[in-house]
């Protein structure tokens, strides 16, 4: 079982909350930790969950941890993966489209700079391709979580999470513009964004699961109202470096109110 734990400030706000929102928030911790680093939590944005099926879409967050005990092996596997080819397409797409990255096209020649294009086109039309043939794939063959899938079904299932053209056209992206060819990790230690069900305005959570030592840490709750201010992911992803690195930080048991 993943060892979860959570930094001062997100122990103290979570003090803080109603009850309602309280128990939304730690169901949503309890997912995590029985999902631990065998699969992403419903609803995290970094490597999410990409999955939609009538059966899942009725259950509870606690209800999920039953879900994940009873589905099959092959389908855990494949919405694992599922989410992190999405997760994957982001982080390139994100680094391809960043400021750095423009700028740099722009000293590019036509050519260069249309390849590089045509290159970013290509990742999206892929992840556009495979976000909506799964769903029809799924219609037209059955598929459901709590059978395992067929040889044939497998194989499909495996090349919509199939990585490789991705990576491929990211690849020719960054040699046409001129840099060190190096892949981004298709499973990075990133920081992973979820929101419970809850009241309006909602509020989300930030935290990482750090798989080689097997364990957690909830940076971070905060209602998305006018108190919300986009630089707490900023400061969030400094934390989540300090406990990476080993660095003293004062934490707390993540379950327990």
């Amino acid at each position: 079982m993943l060892d979860l734990v959570t930094t001062d400030a997100f122990a103290a706000w979570y003090q803080a909350l109603a009850a309602g929102p309280a128990e939304d928030v730690a169901a949503t911790l309890e997912v995590i930790v029985q999902l631990g680093t065998r699969a992403e939590a419903p609803g995290s944005s970094d490597a999410l969950l990409w999955y939609e099926h009538p059966s899942l879409s009725q259950l509870s967050r606690r209800t999920l941890v039953d879900f994940e005990k009873r589905a099959s092996p092959q389908f855990l596997k494949f919405t694992q993966e599922w989410g992190r080819f999405h997760g994957y397409v982001k982080r390139v797409v994100k680094h391809l489209e960043s400021a750095p990255f423009v700028a740099r096209l722009a000293r590019l020649s036509s050519q260069d700079a249309s390849l590089v294009a045509a290159a970013v086109e290509r990742i999206k039309q892929l992840a556009k391709t495979r976000t909506l043939g799964f769903p029809e794939f799924q219609r037209k063959r059955n598929l459901h979580p709590f059978r395992a899938p067929s040889e044939f079904e497998a194989t499909a299932l495996a090349r919509f999470v199939d990585v490789s053209e991705v990576r491929d056209a990211y690849l020719q992206a960054l040699a046409a513009a001129g840099f060190e060819v190096v892949d981004l990790p298709p499973h990075p230690a990133a920081l992973r964004e979820i929101s419970p069900r809850s009241t309006p305005p909602g509020l989300r959570l930030l935290y990482g699961i750090d798989e080689k030592q097997d364990r957690g840490l909830v940076v971070l709750g905060e209602w998305l109202d006018r108190t919300f201010y986009g630089d707490s992911v900023r400061r969030a992803e400094a934390i989540w470096g300090q406990f990476l690195e080993g660095r003293p930080l004062s934490t707390q048991p993540a379950l327990g109110r």
